[in-house]
């Protein structure tokens, strides 16, 4: 399972995000859909973000799957047989820790210890991104919240210097009611898809890493490596 992410990737494409965002408020803006354009570009990053959380998930699910099956496999076959299976070609963690752990010695708690510290920092990389990713929709749903008090205050000084215009006040006040809606909706999306769907998939994915890497210690103790080929050594 490949779990290193690139950082300067996700800087890329956070940046890109908030470029998107920005162009897509000078948009709103220009064609006076301020609020509702906005509003579609936080859902799409949200939906971005919850499709990578998602995948997340499977993946360590998928990882799961293979590691189990390869336990199944050494203990009814042997951990030679499972060494010299087509697992070989695409290794589980739970092959690579048996490997791992018979090189540096079966009862060397403390050689598998730091290397199941050393895969939970591998693996908790793309989940650590995801969870500053929650900010980042914060962030946006903030920025939106701005746009509209901007605009709602900038509306109401300018109905306000001219009370005498019935029809200035009013295309004032419906400027300043637009404004409040941006600032609402904004704020709305952000805090949904970052404090609700996002957070939620992130603190799943956090508690089944957790128990999948508790888990894969306890299949190890369970192996017997009595019998090992000339291979794993």
């Amino acid at each position: 399972m490949k779990s290193s992410a690139n950082p300067f990737a996700d800087i890329r494409q956070w940046f890109a995000m908030v470029l998107g965002f920005s162009l897509a408020a000078c948009l709103g803006i220009a064609t006076g859909q301020t609020g509702f354009v906005m509003t579609v570009e936080i859902i799409a990053v949200g939906l971005i973000l919850l499709h990578r959380a998602g995948g997340y998930l499977r993946k360590l699910m998928d990882e799961r799957r293979e590691c189990y099956r390869d336990f199944c496999h050494a203990k009814e076959k042997g951990i030679k047989s499972l060494w010299d299976s087509a697992a070989a070609a695409q290794p589980s963690l739970f092959f690579k820790l048996t490997k791992f752990a018979y090189r540096n010695g079966t009862g060397n708690t403390e050689a598998v210890s730091a290397w199941l510290r050393y895969r939970r920092t591998e693996l908790n990389g793309p989940l650590y991104v995801s969870r500053s990713s929650c900010s980042l929709l914060f962030n946006l749903g903030m920025i939106g919240t701005v746009f509209g008090l901007t605009i709602t205050f900038a509306a109401i000084s300018s109905g306000m210097s001219d009370t005498s215009d019935i029809v200035a006040v009013t295309e004032s006040l419906q400027s300043a009611l637009a404004g409040l809606a941006t600032a609402f909706m904004t704020t709305l999306a952000g805090a949904f898809f970052g404090g609700v769907l996002v957070s939620r998939v992130n603190l799943i994915t956090g508690r089944y890493l957790n128990e999948f890497l508790a888990i894969l210690e306890l299949w190890l103790r369970s192996t017997d490596f009595d019998n090992p080929n000339e291979e794993g050594k």
